[in-house]
């Protein structure tokens, strides 16, 4: 099993960044977590979009769906009478992501013939071909749900944007690889209000109560300083720390 960095900033890109996205392949298997602004270009410099299997989206803040808009004009034009790819979202997602199609489009129905959207439910186990994700409720400013992903050679535990809760050590418990977002790390701006995310320091908690033996941070404010990110996670973890990097591939 195989997980891809595309996008690794939170709602500002960095610079040669994208916003939150992250491909998981496990043999001819691969699903797409989240599809923020910029993930379209990154995608493809690994695999065709029209090898993705399944789409799951962990919450509805644009910085983790927004490029299915650019997906479905790619799927609609381009690749026109191919299959539908199906796109799991959180409850109460597949509306939202209707109104926002109607808002800046006059050809309706926008996905059909594109994308197929579907809401996920918290808990229940959905299986794509060789990978099994599963969605986990996290809490943050809106609804969001990590996914744990389980393939052939591990877990992947992805916190999606949280703050420090039981819920997310939960959903961590046990995993090969933490992929938890660290908004707050690396020196980023300190007058989050209300705080709805969490720093390196506390994911670095986390990994560590929840027993994970690698932690990968992502989500970063434009200006954070990932290196220092990384020293922050590591005064609270001992266990193998890396930033989150766009191409940057870990093998599970």
């Amino acid at each position: 099993m195989q997980l891809t960095i595309l996008g690794s900033s939170a709602s500002q890109p960095a610079p040669g960044d994208a916003c939150s996205s992250y491909l998981v392949q496990d043999g001819d298997t691969a699903v797409l977590l989240d599809c923020g602004s910029g993930t379209l270009g990154r995608l493809q410099e690994h695999v065709d979009p029209s090898a993705i299997d399944a789409i799951f989206v962990s919450h509805m803040h644009p910085d983790h769906y927004i490029d299915l808009i650019a997906l479905r004009y790619g799927r609609r034009y381009g690749a026109a009478g191919a299959r539908e790819i199906p796109v799991h979202l959180p409850p109460g997602g597949s509306d939202k992501l209707q109104r926002v199609s109607e808002a800046i489009s006059s050809t309706q129905p926008f996905f059909p013939g594109a994308l197929q959207l579907t809401d996920y439910e918290p808990g229940q186990e959905y299986a794509i071909d060789g990978l099994c994700v599963r969605p986990h409720e996290v809490v943050h400013g809106i609804r969001s749900f990590g996914m744990r992903v389980s393939g052939s050679s591990g877990t992947i535990a992805y916190s999606s944007d949280t703050v420090m809760c039981d819920e997310l050590i939960e959903l961590a418990r046990g995993a090969d690889l933490l992929l938890a977002e660290n908004t707050l790390g690396g020196g980023a701006p300190s007058h989050h209000d209300p705080v709805t995310h969490i720093s390196a320091e506390q994911a670095g908690v986390v990994a560590t109560q929840a027993g994970v033996p690698r932690l990968v941070l992502t989500h970063f404010w434009y200006t954070a300083d990932r290196d220092l990110a990384c020293r922050e996670a590591a005064s609270t973890f001992r266990g193998h720390v890396v930033a989150a990097r766009p191409g940057l591939k870990i093998s599970i």
